[in-house]
């Protein structure tokens, strides 16, 4: 089933927060598709420093993200010369992704795609914005 945050009939500011775990270096971006379109993806915001971490922030308005769709996407380049380490902590990598200021309140999602490409995991989430 799909992830989808209702923001309603807000008229307020959207939050996102994101909590990437993991032990490597991490970087995150978050862009708004708006599917209907043709226009380029437009981001949002993005992780700051090698935590992948994006700090809660405003990424627009309901006039903006309404029936789009936010996508997180993260890069983490796991730490050490053993593979076969790396590949066991490959899928503890993971993301916790917080929506806020719509009429659902505070939303927590855990649930990104995680791919491993040795030595690099990538994970991937999506939600829909209605």
């Amino acid at each position: 089933m799909a992830n989808t945050y209702n923001i309603g009939s807000s008229t307020g500011q959207i939050s996102l927060e994101a909590d990437i775990v993991s032990i490597g270096l991490a970087a995150s971006v978050a862009n708004i598709t708006d599917l209907a379109g043709t226009d380029p993806d437009t981001q949002v915001a993005e992780s700051t420093n090698a935590t992948g971490n994006i700090d809660q922030q405003p990424i627009g308005d309901h006039t903006l993200l309404k029936g789009k769709r936010l996508s997180i996407q993260t890069k983490v380049t796991l730490l050490g010369d053993d593979a076969a380490a790396r590949a066991t902590q490959a899928p503890n990598v993971t993301g916790s992704y917080t929506l806020s200021g719509g009429d659902d309140g505070d939303k927590t999602y855990n649930n990104p795609v995680n791919t491993y490409q040795d030595p690099n995991v990538f994970l991937f989430f999506v939600v829909d914005l209605t």
